[in-house]
């Protein structure tokens, strides 16, 4: 990051300087350093709080798909013995019908 020094007004490069190179001034107390360093150090805290939304809300998701994959699975098996039962009336009925027709047909 790149600031002017307000001794000299020489260009800085915090990023490689420890100090004003023209003057030797620190820039640790320039006005447009702490500027810049605070905006960085809220946006790092935002970033962080934007980063543990996104995995509460990816932990939400799954938490949601979970349950409708069970879900899903509690009405397949639901639609299986409700499938058997109507197979086994159907049966009965067919062995019943089966049954007085035969009755009818000896008499």
């Amino acid at each position: 990051m790149k600031i002017t020094c307000e001794h000299c007004g020489a260009l800085i490069d915090t990023d490689k300087d420890k100090k004003c190179t023209n003057c030797g001034a620190p820039f640790r107390a320039n006005k447009d350093y702490k500027n810049v360093r605070d905006y960085h150090d809220k946006n790092s805290n935002l970033d962080i709080r934007e980063r543990e939304a996104d995995i509460q809300t990816k932990e939400l998701q799954n938490k949601i798909l979970e349950k409708t994959l069970n879900a899903n699975k509690r009405i397949s098996f639901m639609q299986i013995i409700i499938t058997l039962i109507f197979f086994v009336i159907f049966i009965y009925a067919a062995i019943f019908i089966i049954k007085r027709i035969n009755l009818w047909n000896y008499s």
